[in-house]
């Protein structure tokens, strides 16, 4: 038998249990878990030890929001390098471990990426800090509750995918959501849609979910970032001037009344010691030790407080208010410098990482579009289906959509100024044979054979016609460009290969059953886009008509202009890299620039961008009614004899060439 004192103790132990079972988890914002419990590692933090919010006081307000006694649903931090954004996104996966069990998934922009986080963010987090060490289970061999992309713990998981594989995202259902970088999501991943909502998706089925997004921007009106924080309640910390104690949101200011100033030398060089900022309400100098002080007494302010139900926060953060000792002002002018430098060469490369990462502002280079609006502002009064004076020749690209084919004709003259003459829309179903008079390849055949007449009344030759055959209707093409190889009709496909030319070689489609070309076969001509789009864009803002000018008529349907100036330069990630492709965005159409694209592909096959003044005047002589002779000297002796009714000529080795017989 027990005696009453043993008996009390057994009541001690059972309460003590049941105490530590059953109790409702403390309810801890994840600032107060944070200090508590947060223990920095030497492997991803400049300051290991324990965590303190005092260091970025900016950090509090956007933790909290992830806690539980918070009614928000989404926290976007839109923040620049060496802020921290990354360590708040740890902090609430430690809080959840802790206080809040459940399914969490981490997104990383690449699976590559994901493994490195696991690597060297959560597991010196997990082994840090004890309050996390006893909970998460410990790797053992065979032991498949914790690997590198899966963390089993009492309670719940937490799974590390990367946007590049939809099989990850779609894997399980999750309560809580971080996505790291979302910048670098692929737009479409493995055809199944948006990486972002595929993970969303995995919510549905729990009450109380919370996401959390963060990533430095990239380019403008392609950043999700950006979209995310413009849909929030769009908050800005603001902190005082040492000064005055009016309150301000820092900015960089370079070229402003306020904000980051600094003296250079004789060379023109800054001066870091010369580095201070300026307060934009009483003008007063403000250095930077008195970052700290201004970082503690610095508050949040919302432009649209009580966006989306208050259940979205957004949070912007510029490298500014990096704290001290960390990134520098001194060393972001450096930076800056050295990215305008840069920029005044042509390389821009720098300046967009600055503005991205340092300043957390979307970046849009002058070269990464043209402005369709401005385009139509300064379009010519000028007919439609004429060629005017200064144009002698015509290139046709074609582009081929599921029930239509749609032609553009650009004709062009010296140093490849173009003009968009027409634009032709054949209705029907591309898969139908040429053979049907009926067929939209018929009607596509009959257009272009009737010419294209010159404001001298002349007929302008069409030399090659370029066909796309990326889509759906491979064949169709060939079939075509097979049937009417005698018209310099040929079928092509856009590659968006860096630095690719803008026209490459040749391969031969038409083969027999030993694998053997078939003599007169159909090519297929690879296009570089990326290059191609490049130099069209280049075009469309030349101001002046010359060399490389674009003339665009008033009377083209508006939608047309709207189409050539669709697509943008945007930052995608690659195996972790980072690299620029063009993109359209969502609901756009780029027919226009597709076939522009396919036209100039086509001026370089019949190589326009080589032709010297006497082939140039040669072409002008036989469209335009005007003195030659009034014309000036040619630069270079005149080329063999140029013969006609377009026939294919012998090709040098490498080298693609047409000859026409009188």
């Amino acid at each position: 038998m027990f005696d009453d004192a043993q008996l009390v103790d057994a009541d001690d132990l059972v309460a003590s249990l049941l105490r530590q079972f059953l109790a409702p988890p403390p309810l801890y914002s994840v600032t107060t878990w944070s200090e508590r419990h947060r223990i920095l590692s030497g492997k991803d933090s400049a300051e290991p030890g324990p965590y303190r919010v005092a260091r970025t006081p900016y950090a509090c307000e956007p933790m909290d929001c992830l806690g539980q006694q918070s009614q928000v649903t989404d926290v976007v931090l839109m923040w620049g390098a060496q802020t921290s954004k990354t360590t708040i996104g740890s902090n609430w996966l430690g809080y959840l471990i802790d206080t809040n069990p459940g399914p969490i998934m981490i997104v990383q922009p690449t699976i590559d990426m994901a493994k490195r986080y696991s690597r060297q963010r959560l597991a010196p987090m997990i082994e840090e800090s004890p309050a996390l060490r006893v909970k998460v289970h410990e790797n053992r061999s065979r032991d498949e509750a914790n690997t590198t992309l899966l963390k089993e713990f009492a309670g719940g998981f937490m799974a590390v995918a990367g946007a590049n594989s939809a099989a990850g995202l779609r894997s399980m259902p999750v309560r809580d959501l971080f996505m790291d970088e979302i910048d670098g999501y692929p737009l479409d991943v493995d055809g199944e849609g948006d990486p972002i909502k595929l993970a969303e998706a995995r919510q549905s089925t729990f009450a109380g979910c919370k996401r959390l997004l963060t990533s430095t921007p990239t380019t403008r009106d392609f950043s999700r970032i950006e979209s995310r924080f413009l849909a929030s309640d769009r908050c800005y910390f603001e902190v005082p001037c040492p000064h005055c104690g009016e309150h301000q949101a820092l900015s960089w200011g370079a070229d402003a009344a306020h904000g980051i100033k600094w003296d250079r030398d004789p060379d023109g060089a800054p001066l870091p010691e010369s580095v201070r900022y300026v307060c934009r309400h009483c003008g007063a100098e403000i250095g930077e030790y008195h970052k700290p002080a201004m970082l503690a007494a610095g508050r949040w302010v919302a432009q649209m407080p009580g966006a989306a139900g208050g259940r979205v926060r957004g949070f912007h953060l510029s490298s500014l208010y990096s704290p001290l000792g960390w990134l520098s002002w001194s060393t972001l002018v450096v930076e800056w410098h050295a990215a305008m430098t840069a920029a005044r060469s042509g390389d821009v490369s720098l300046l967009r990482v600055f503005v991205n990462t340092r300043l957390a502002e979307t970046f849009e280079e002058q070269g990464d579009r043209a402005d369709q609006h401005a385009l139509a502002k300064r379009a010519e009064d000028i007919p439609v289906g004429v060629v005017t004076w200064g144009h002698f020749v015509a290139t046709v690209g074609v582009d081929v959509q599921g029930d239509r084919i749609e032609a553009y004709c650009w004709a062009w003259g010296r140093g490849l100024e173009r003009q968009l003459v027409e634009r032709a829309v054949f209705f029907g179903d591309p898969s139908a044979s040429e053979a049907d008079p009926s067929s939209c390849w018929s009607a596509l055949t009959t257009w272009r054979r009737s010419g294209f007449t010159h404001a001298s009344g002349k007929s302008v030759p069409v030399l090659a016609v370029f066909i796309d055959s990326g889509g759906h209707h491979t064949q169709s093409v060939y079939a075509y460009a097979r049937a009417h190889q005698s018209a310099h009709v040929y079928a092509v496909k856009g590659s968006s290969v860096g630095g690719r030319a803008v026209l490459g070689k040749p391969s031969d489609q038409d083969i027999n059953w030993r694998g053997t070309k078939i003599k007169g076969g159909v090519k297929l001509w690879l296009i570089g886009t990326d290059t191609a789009k490049a130099e069209i864009y280049g075009r469309l803002r030349t101001a002046e008509p010359g060399p490389g000018y674009v003339h665009l008529s008033k009377h083209l349907a508006p939608e047309i202009f709207e189409q050539l100036t669709a697509e943008r330069l945007v930052t995608r990630y690659s195996r972790g890299h980072p690299k620029l492709e063009w993109v359209k965005p969502p609901g756009k159409r780029n027919e226009a620039l597709d076939c522009a694209v396919y036209a100039l592909a086509a001026a370089h096959f019949v190589g326009l961008d080589r032709w010297k003044e006497n082939d140039w005047r040669r072409w002008q002589g036989r469209v335009e009614e005007r003195d030659l002779l009034d014309l000036p000297p040619p630069a270079a002796p005149a080329p063999a004899t140029v013969l006609a009714d377009a026939e294919p000529a012998a090709k040098a080795p490498g080298k693609y060439a047409i000859r026409y017989r009188r």
